[in-house]
């Protein structure tokens, strides 16, 4: 009989720490569910793509991927928005899971972004809008669900804003273009003398 994951349940036991977390099994199941939605897409099974990307969405795991995203791993992980609230130790992440599972995203009504403006080299000054942590939480659940199914429409040449792609792989491609070409054409030559 299959395993099922004890993150398709509806939450976590409520004596469990942010440190005893299995971050591995987690992240693969949301890997698998992204798989899924790629595969569908490439298939052209729109309804399979729907339903997975609704299954991802509701799904506790992906909730908990982005609590850690947003405020372990990214760089803007201290920054407040509007309401002032951050999630910094491990039992505040841990409540903010709990607060999340209980709403719905599809109810979520965001708080408009706090403006800043940073200083850039030139002296002028450019604006920078910071969502609140729960927009930003949001944010990253529907990106999970879309980026899969639009990296399968995305042409095989495009870099910009896209994963684990960059300037350095476009410049790559380019310089092995060039030199396909350059060497295409002294096969010519050397094949015409």
């Amino acid at each position: 009989m299959r395993k099922t994951s004890n993150y398709r349940k509806s939450t976590l036991p409520s004596d469990t720490k942010w440190e005893q977390i299995d971050w591995f099994h987690i992240n693969r199941y949301v890997e698998k569910l992204q798989q899924r939605i790629y595969r569908a897409e490439c298939l052209g099974d729109k309804r399979q793509v729907r339903n997975l990307q609704r299954l991802l969405v509701k799904s506790k795991a992906m909730l908990l991927v982005s609590i850690k995203r947003v405020t372990q791993i990214n760089k803007g992980k201290k920054t407040a928005g509007v309401d002032g609230e951050t999630a910094l130790s491990n039992r505040d992440r841990l409540q903010l899971f709990y607060d999340l599972s209980k709403l719905n995203i599809e109810k979520h009504n965001p708080k408009p972004s706090h403006r800043t403006y940073i200083k850039k080299k030139n002296g002028k000054l450019r604006p920078l809008s910071i969502p609140t942590i729960r927009g930003r939480i949001y944010q990253n659940i529907i990106k999970g669900a879309l980026e899969p199914q639009w990296e399968a429409r995305f042409e095989p040449i495009s870099y910009g804003f896209r994963p684990k792609r960059g300037c350095h792989d476009a410049i790559a491609r380019i310089f092995m273009a060039i030199k396909d070409g350059f060497l295409k054409g002294i096969l010519k030559v050397v094949l015409t003398i």
